[in-house]
């Protein structure tokens, strides 16, 4: 039986983590060795793969259980064996072997091993009119960057079995979305199962995303607060857009640009610019009492 890979030291945590620890590691190694930011790099590749494949299984509750029996048990089911006449041969947990053809058909092995399916199947695995079934569904994720998430296109993912599948990034994704493919998943007696996607969007610097509104924080100065100005700001897209401020503007008081966030291609968010007022802390003396004189003479200093 070959050896079973420790997807737990692939992604550098315990048998007991928790969804959210293994999902942190997911995301710190996955960022390092992403091939876009090693490009040429095969080892990175390949470690990016196997990344990929611990998470895949990992993150799934199910495959995650299935996965620590056979780790556990040495005498539990391999991966199974090719045989010349078509299908392949499993081991079972009592060391029994069993035979299923590509027809979808069970058969014991020649050398008269014991039948485990019999038991747990009462006999069902060994009808000869069993219906062909579809291969297995596939979960995998995929880190996008925030500029890659907001405008879209292609990447590609890869599967366990290393084949690799281009698919679409919808414009404006949110983290967390998922998408089917069809006919990308573990190939079956009735053709393939489907793949499933789920997009993982790391943060931006300046930029917080919210639905489809992003929020920006803007410093502005004290007088700016007090008189009111215009001026110019970027947006994630890297438009520029006017960005008039109230005269008396409190700090941490949010203003709204309609139709300047999340672009989906079947609206627009918005982008809300929260204010923050610096004061000055280099002034010379001279210059403190000019302003006090000043808010003196407006009232506005006792």
């Amino acid at each position: 039986m070959p050896e079973v890979k420790d997807y737990y030291k692939v992604l550098g945590v315990g048998e007991k983590a928790t969804q959210d620890e293994i999902k942190k590691a997911y995301r710190k190694l996955a960022r390092k060795h992403h091939p876009d930011k090693n490009q040429g790099d095969k080892k990175a590749e390949e470690r990016f793969k196997e990344i990929q494949e611990a998470n895949d299984t990992l993150s799934s509750p199910e495959k995650r259980k299935e996965y620590d029996l056979r780790r556990k048990n040495p005498f539990g089911f391999d991966d199974g064996v090719d045989t010349p006449a078509g299908g392949r041969f499993y081991r079972s947990p009592d060391g029994t072997y069993v035979r299923f053809e590509s027809s979808g058909n069970r058969r014991t092995d020649p050398a008269g091993f014991g039948d485990v399916f019999e038991r747990m199947f009462g006999g069902a695995a060994n009808q000869q009119s069993a219906r062909p079934s579809r291969g297995r569904d596939l979960e995998t994720t995929v880190d996008l960057g925030f500029q890659q998430a907001l405008e879209g296109g292609k990447t590609e993912v890869v599967l366990p079995s290393g084949e690799r599948v281009r698919i679409d990034v919808p414009k404006g994704v949110s983290p967390g979305l998922k998408i089917r493919i069809r006919d990308r998943g573990e190939q079956g007696s009735g053709g393939r199962g489907d793949l499933y996607v789920t997009f993982q969007v790391r943060p931006h610097t300046r930029f917080k995303r919210r639905g489809d509104n992003l929020h920006v924080v803007e410093k502005i100065g004290v007088f700016d607060a007090i008189t009111g100005s215009k001026r110019n700001i970027e947006n994630a897209y890297g438009k520029q857009i006017k960005l008039t401020i109230p005269p008396g503007i409190q700090p941490g008081e949010k203003l709204r640009l309609r139709e300047q966030g999340v672009d989906t291609g079947k609206g627009k968010g918005d982008l809300l610019v929260e204010i923050q007022v610096e004061v000055p802390k280099d002034l010379t003396e001279e210059q403190r009492k000019e302003i006090a004189e000043v808010g003196r003479r407006l009232g506005l200093i006792e």
